[in-house]
């Protein structure tokens, strides 16, 4: 057969990007409950660009640590993109999803939930690959024929995935049979050898036609690369079996790989990391109190807020297990990403590894509470972008699109208040009027726009918060949002000094090519809420990325992934200064 490498060489579209290092790590959605980490492994010679994902499901664990394994790699040919943990929120709570199936929102671009964002993000590194391997960990294990509750055609452990036979001109299932003819060698007990699983996706009469929704079918259609899953069983379980399940699904991973064409070292598995895992000394300090996993207990005030930090400094463990706190009263929301202000004592902080319960801190309160910020009885207490705002009766919060709001509770109030922003239905289980304490991205697109109250002002968008506690009154609050604007890109030169180029979407800038550091973004809101690109590369603050012949910067919404616009930068070569015909407004000492 031709050699599936063969198939999909294409040139890379990363290098746009400046790399220090073999590997780059960009965390998408920051500041979030979703944030998102990322790992870019570039070889020194051309090769595919390659993606791995592990964690779209957050009961998958298996999954999750092979990727993160695999991030470690020492990449010589070719380009690696590695999403070990996919869902990080469903990861927290070591459940399959939170509001929706992640693995079903590829059939097009929803937006609804925060899983659709995670989604936007998920296809537009996939568009940029040239191939896509998904881990994954399934019930029981499969095999073509029944045999029992455990081992039949409708089970996935033990198992390589493919959507179809072949697909115009990818041999699939030619391909993964030559993979497991070397996989399955060092296989032991034979029993839980891999098999191939065809679930035949594009045939309107397969059973599982829900994997039209799913990455892997997506990957195939819309990209044209080959895609499959490579699934271990969750019914093998312990340390020594996920070490056992970990080892060959990486195996299998690597076998791929090479196959389509990078060239690769992993460091090896070693039981001791799972033995090991996840590692009890996460040190956790809330306002200032280190929290005993021997006698777990906190003294807390009412309305301060809680400054919660993690210390994984000594944490040696390759397998890197992501920290969580939850609060009695505020499952799933964490407070290590998002500051709170506890208007209303709660009974217990929960810290979480990978999901995993490592201790359950009680709360005492003392003191006689304290307000959280200046304002007056009755007032609404919020975050917004970070930063504690209070709110009065019938006025108005201005903020911009995408900007993060957190509904905290009414100031002067000692019950748990029911505040709804009307018009939001960004979680699965319908809105009870309990969005006090949920992150919300304020997004006009995802509201229902019968609920927006009256606004004059072109382009702006006006929301209502009702106070629904009984008793409460019906207070009334709004939140202004005004549309992203963006005014200038600030650039610092090779020679130090700051080009201030004015956002012109659509515009051709002529900038000399050569190597360019992102200074600011200046417009109508944080810089944090704008997510900068050059070509398919993003880019980080004080981060040196390069202009070539023809590059483009583009801006996305950082909490949305949503674009804001696009630029197209003509590179030149370097000429004197003075006959130079700058398109930007002008050079400004750093």
């Amino acid at each position: 057969m031709r050699n599936l490498a063969m198939l999909f060489f294409g040139p890379l579209l990363l290098l746009t990007s400046v790399a220090t290092a073999s590997a780059e790590v960009h965390t998408f959605f920051a500041g979030t409950q979703y944030a998102l980490d990322v790992y870019f492994l570039r070889g020194e010679k051309p090769g595919p660009t390659i993606m791995v994902q592990g964690g779209i499901q957050g009961d998958e664990f298996c999954g999750y640590l092979t990727a993160q394994l695999l991030t470690r790699a020492k990449v010589t040919k070719g380009t690696l993109i590695v999403v070990p943990r996919a869902n990080p929120p469903s990861i927290h709570e070591r459940k399959r999803q939170v509001n929706v199936d992640l693995n079903r929102r590829f059939d097009r671009d929803y937006n609804q939930f925060f899983e659709d964002r995670l989604a936007r993000l998920i296809r537009y590194l996939v568009d940029q690959s040239q191939g896509l391997i998904h881990l994954h960990e399934g019930s029981g294990f499969y095999d073509p024929v029944k045999r029992d509750d455990m081992h039949g055609p409708k089970r996935y452990g033990q198992s390589v995935i493919i959507d179809a036979t072949e697909y115009k001109n990818l041999q699939l299932a030619q391909t993964v049979k030559q993979i497991l003819a070397q996989l399955n060698e060092g296989v032991k007990p034979e029993q839980y050898k891999f098999k191939l699983f065809n679930m035949d996706t594009f045939n309107d009469r397969s059973e599982f036609l829900e994997q039209r929704k799913s990455l892997t079918y997506y990957t195939l259609t819309n990209v044209g690369a080959p895609a499959l899953d490579i699934e271990v069983s969750k019914n093998l379980v312990g340390r020594y079996w996920s070490y056992w399940k970990v080892s060959h699904q990486m195996q299998g991973t690597l076998l791929f790989l090479r196959k389509f064409g990078l060239e690769l070292e992993v460091p090896p598995v070693r039981l001791e990391d799972f033995q090991a895992y996840p590692p009890q000394n996460v040190k956790v300090v809330v306002n200032g109190q280190t929290i005993d996993p021997a006698k777990p207990q906190l003294n807390l005030t009412p309305g301060a807020p809680l400054d919660v930090r993690c210390d994984v400094t000594g944490q040696q463990n390759p397998l890197e297990p992501i920290a969580s706190v939850f609060a009695s009263d505020r499952f799933g929301f964490n407070v290590l990403k998002v500051r709170r202000v506890p208007l209303v004592p709660f009974e217990s902080l929960d810290v979480r590894s990978d999901g995993l319960l490592l201790a359950k801190a009680k709360v005492s309160w003392t003191g006689p509470g304290r307000a959280a910020q200046a304002g007056k009885d009755g007032d609404l207490i919020c975050w917004l972008n970070g930063e504690l705002k209070t709110v009065s009766p019938g006025q108005a919060l201005t903020a911009v699109q995408g900007d993060q709001l957190i509904l905290e509770g009414i100031k002067g109030s000692a019950r748990q208040e029911m505040l709804r922003l009307k018009g939001n239905v960004s979680r699965c289980a319908g809105n009870p009027g309990l969005d006090a304490g949920q992150e919300i991205i304020l997004d006009p697109k995802v509201f229902l726009p019968k609920y927006f109250l009256k606004s004059n002002a072109p382009g702006e968008t006006v929301c209502e918060v009702a106070r629904e506690t009984p008793g409460g009154g019906g207070t009334r609050f709004a939140i202004r949002i005004v549309p992203r604007e963006v005014s200038e890109l600030v650039l610092a030169s090779g020679d130090g000094k700051a080009i201030v180029i004015p956002w012109q979407p659509e515009k051709n800038i002529r900038l000399p090519a050569g190597r360019y550091v992102l200074k600011d973004i200046r417009g109508n809101g944080p810089r944090e809420r704008v997510q900068a690109f050059c070509g398919n590369a993003p880019i980080e603050y004080g981060q040196p990325f390069e202009v070539k012949d023809a590059s483009e910067i583009i801006l996305r919404q950082a909490t949305t992934f949503a674009e804001l616009g696009k630029m197209a930068l003509t590179g030149a070569a370097e000429l004197p200064l003075a006959s130079q015909e700058w398109l930007f407004s002008g050079m400004e000492p750093l």
